[in-house]
């Protein structure tokens, strides 16, 4: 027990130790109002890096689809070439023209 220095000290001490403990009823709610505000903004930054990512692996599916794509038709234009004889132009209307 806390021992003061006669009759009043005692209830003077109470009393500044109650208005110490409002003090800190009211800091813990600023705190807590903070902390739910911190907790919110982060499941928004959560959901949106979430929809980010998603954004970017479909951006990635859709490029490498279309790498896919370019080579595939690449290959059949080599293909093609190695196969057909290109007949000069020349050669081409005159034998039309017969």
């Amino acid at each position: 027990m806390i021992r003061g220095r006669g009759k009043h000290s005692g209830r003077e001490l109470v009393r500044r130790l109650r208005s110490e403990l409002r003090g800190c009823e009211r800091q813990n709610a600023l705190l807590q109002v903070r902390l739910r505000r911190t907790q919110q903004d982060l499941k928004t930054q959560t959901v949106q890096r979430e929809m980010a990512d998603a954004l970017v692996l479909q951006q990635a599916t859709a490029l490498q689809e279309k790498n896919a794509r370019i080579a595939q038709l690449e290959h059949r234009l080599r293909v093609s070439g190695e196969d057909t004889v290109e007949t000069p132009l020349p050669v081409a209307s005159r034998q039309t023209a017969a």
